[in-house]
């Protein structure tokens, strides 16, 4: 069984809120190094929405350029404006993305029928691969198998999901019912402890956070797929549903991986784009027993 494990990477910041891009091309190079096949830049884990236009083109203008073909690289291109999106999208692309993934406009409350405008509006024009971000918890709405079929048959640029959604049998809908009727797109989930139960059901991969800490373990589950040992892959899976603890410890679980990393001497910073903070001195006393625990 074949799988694809990318990492949604964080951004590490300096204090004065830029981007270390030292910090970035270390990670990206440990990452790769791992084995995990690429990077999505410019996503949830990387703050996007924190970032103004010119911060999210420099990032993964420098992301293409550093890593060089050495990784598949995924661009995170969703803005609140539909224009901003084809305008990043299209430049992310002449720039050297392999593909985009956008996730649609959130606050405003969308029926089924604006979600499927707004995603023919942003397919038509961005002349490139295409992947759906599917977040209900954070747009508010659903991209439906409806939608997604909808979207298929008018748009050959459309080549997958990322569908970041807690209950599995959402995943394998899109399995089940888009892509046994267009087998090249491809599905992918966005929690780690998915991964495993979404190959075996017929989808792609994950793009999951645990990656910026562990990519070993999403390059060990890709190799037990590959070789269907199931004895491995029970014990990596159990491995993973330990770690899904980190992000419980705080909403959201960027200050809590960025410290962790922190402590395991990787190359982040603990500062988060506004409005996150870093973890407080009492909040890490709180946790350090706990994550100690996860080690």
């Amino acid at each position: 069984m074949n799988c694809k494990y990318m990492c949604p990477i964080l951004t590490s910041f300096s204090e004065n809120g830029s981007v270390s891009y030292d910090d970035m091309h270390a990670m990206y190079d440990q990452i790769l190094d791992a084995g995990i096949d690429g990077i999505l830049v410019g996503g949830s884990s990387g703050e996007f929405y924190a970032l103004n236009f010119e911060e999210v083109q420099s990032l993964i203008k420098d992301a293409v350029q550093y890593i060089n073909h050495k990784g598949f690289v995924l661009a995170g291109t969703g803005r609140m404006m539909e224009s901003e999106t084809i305008h990043l999208s299209n430049f992310a692309l002449d720039n050297g993305a392999d593909a985009v993934i956008v996730v649609g406009p959130y606050y405003t409350a969308c029926n089924e029928e604006d979600v499927f405008h707004y995603y023919d509006h942003i397919l038509s024009g961005i002349y490139g691969k295409v992947y759906i971000y599917n977040y209900i918890e954070r747009t508010g709405y659903d991209v439906t198998v409806n939608t997604m079929l909808r979207l298929l048959a008018k748009h050959n640029n459309l080549a997958g999901v990322k569908d970041t959604h807690m209950i599995l049998r959402h995943t394998q809908r899109y399995i089940q019912e888009v892509k046994s009727k267009y087998p090249n797109f491809q599905v992918f989930t966005g929690y780690d402890n998915h991964c495993i139960p979404v190959i075996l059901s017929g989808g792609d991969g994950c793009i999951g956070a645990l990656s910026n800490v562990f990519p070993e373990l999403g390059c060990k589950v890709v190799e037990a797929l590959k070789n269907e040992n199931i004895a491995e892959l029970i014990t990596l899976q159990r491995s993973i549903d330990k770690y899904m603890k980190m992000y419980e410890l705080h909403t959201p679980f960027n200050p809590v991986m960025k410290w962790v990393m922190k402590q395991m001497g990787k190359p982040m910073q603990e500062y988060c784009s506004e409005p996150l903070t870093p973890l407080s001195d009492k909040e890490k006393e709180v946790l350090f027993p706990i994550v100690k625990e996860l080690f």
